[in-house]
């Protein structure tokens, strides 16, 4: 039995399709991003005192470093507001080739994609970058630190999105086992090698020397690694009884 909405479509649709959605994203990150970086100069001093926890100066080391750290800070907070409408269009583009049951589970599963990934930034926002950056504003032999706006923020991100997609790797494995795409027997003979390249990742994207972030980006991952197994197999011996 086909998707109720299936049919055949030409490349010349297909690619209309995704230019449609692509161009109804592209509008709401811009719009957004002009919102937020009317008020970018204050929340990044909000950014800086949140995770400082006292008040540090910032400093730019080119004419162009300011409005590209108020850039990539406009483009990162618009990216978490309308994450959920991305994924909107995104589920809008597949839905035409999806059975009912299908677009059920996604439904319900798509929603904590999001607060997952919320719950991931928040837990690098308030915990783990406050730690790690409170090692960069001690004094060593009497110097001072001067942190770059660029430099800073951008740290910040990367481990704003390995803490938030780490969190997303139960709701992408139950979403590719409910599709067939792989089973709980393929997570559990991949977990080494994931395992593996996590840390690795982790270690080139955090650039932490105490090494305290990739153990707490590790441990998250093989936390919720080992969940998305148990729940593959749980979802796995339902489909076997239904049949």
């Amino acid at each position: 039995m086909e998707p109720p909405e299936d049919r055949e479509m030409e490349l010349r649709e297909h690619l209309d399709e995704l230019r449609k959605r692509t161009i109804r994203i592209s509008i709401a990150l811009v719009a957004g991003m002009a919102v937020v970086f009317m008020n970018s100069g204050k929340l990044i001093q909000k950014f800086w005192m949140d995770v400082f926890h006292e008040k540090l100066n910032i400093y730019v080391y080119s004419p162009t470093e300011w409005i590209l750290a108020e850039l990539t800070f406009s483009f990162v907070v618009t990216f978490f507001i309308i994450y959920p409408y991305i994924v909107y269009e995104i589920y809008q583009f597949a839905k035409p080739g999806l059975y009912a049951h299908e677009r059920r589970f996604l439904k319900i599963f798509l929603p904590f994609s999001y607060i997952l990934f919320l719950i991931g930034c928040g837990l690098a926002y308030f915990i783990v970058i406050p730690k790690l950056y409170s090692l960069a504003t001690m004094q060593y032999l009497g110097a001072s630190p001067f942190l770059s706006a660029k430099r800073t923020l951008y740290g910040a991100f990367k481990i704003f999105m390995a803490f938030g997609l780490a969190l997303q790797i139960p709701v992408v494995a139950v979403i590719a086992v409910k599709l067939g795409m792989i089973s709980s027997k393929w997570l559990k003979d991949k977990r080494i090698v994931v395992y593996i390249a996590v840390f690795l990742l982790a270690t080139n994207i955090t650039m932490d020397i105490t090494g305290l972030s990739q153990i707490i980006v590790l441990a998250l991952v093989v936390v919720m690694y080992e969940l998305s197994i148990i729940i593959s197999k749980f979802m796995e011996k339902n489909e076997e009884k239904s049949i």
